[in-house]
């Protein structure tokens, strides 16, 4: 009776220590990537970043990378080219004057208003989704200065332009939730496939 109870406690104990084993050794496996997936290096990803940066904000790559590797992160690079078109002055002007402010003193400093900004952000995506997209840049900039969202601006002169209608009048016909892209490209004899292309084109160059 008691070697019974004896050899039921040691396979008990043999049996946890080698699922412990097993356990560990499965999370020391390193994570394979899944089907189809592409493991991408950082200094690719790194230079695909400023790539984009460098066509959304027409400045040299280069210049970007030297700042980059000063140790400023994407999204400080970002702002700072939109201040550099808002004010005039060169990305190196804006960084240097933001390594010891923040960014609403470097805006104070260099004189740039909410409106300068929101001026210089307009005319900018005009001339990049223009060029991105196949568009006139008048088919894109009023309708950012009426203060319509990007996407929504996007979407209707590529609608207007499949259609042969308007992006004034695409705009006003869309008022979601009830009249939203899809009502509006079903209205205008769109087809589904032809809006799914329109939102596949927006989403690969923004």
């Amino acid at each position: 009776m008691f070697k019974n109870k004896l050899a039921a406690v040691i396979m008990a104990v043999f049996t946890a220590i080698t699922f412990s084993v097993a356990a560990k050794t499965a999370e020391a496996k390193p994570v394979r990537p899944a089907p189809g997936q592409v493991l991408v290096p950082p200094q690719v990803r790194e230079t695909a970043e400023l790539q984009k940066i460098s066509k959304r904000f027409d400045i040299d790559a280069s210049v970007l990378q030297t700042e980059f590797d000063r140790g400023w992160g994407f999204k400080e690079l970002r702002h700072a080219a939109l201040l550099s078109l808002a004010s005039g002055k060169n990305i190196n002007e804006i960084l240097r004057l933001k390594e010891n402010n923040s960014w609403p003193r470097v805006e104070y400093l260099t004189g740039i208003t909410p409106n300068d900004i929101k001026a210089a952000r307009d005319r900018n995506d005009a001339r990049y989704f223009a060029a991105a997209l196949g568009l006139k840049e008048k088919n894109i900039l009023p309708y950012l200065r009426q203060n319509y969202a990007l996407n929504d601006v996007l979407h209707a002169a590529l609608l207007a332009q499949a259609s042969g209608s308007t992006a004034e009048s695409i705009l006003a016909a869309h008022r979601p939730p009830t009249h939203d892209w899809s009502y509006v490209a079903y209205e205008l004899d769109v087809s589904r496939e032809k809006l799914d292309a329109i939102r596949e084109k927006i989403a690969s160059v923004k």
